[in-house]
């Protein structure tokens, strides 16, 4: 491999890390949210639930499941749009860990 060649591919990984930052930083501030039956949940793009609210009309023994499926949506979301966002930065390339 010639030196310039190196050069080069230092560049680009200098220039992904830039990207993975930036990419990190828009997922912390992304909300995601399913709502179903009077449960919603929001979370984040680091996956963290940021607010559940259950409506006082929710019978008591639909509760847990209706959390249960409400919060796996909104992380399937999340989910779903940092593959995407990471995948884009990758160049379309497929990262084993990243997508």
């Amino acid at each position: 491999m010639a030196f310039g060649q190196m050069g080069d591919m230092i560049k680009q990984a200098r220039e992904m890390q830039s990207r993975l930052k930036k990419i990190k930083e828009e997922l912390k501030q992304s909300r995601y949210e399913d709502e179903r039956g009077g449960v919603k949940v929001i979370v984040d793009g680091e996956m963290e639930i940021k607010e559940l609210i259950i409506a006082p009309t929710v019978a008591p023994n639909q509760i847990s499941k209706l959390v249960k499926d409400v919060t796996n949506g909104a992380l399937k979301k999340s989910k779903n749009d940092a593959a995407g966002k990471l995948k884009q930065a990758a160049g379309g390339m497929n990262i084993p860990g990243l997508t």
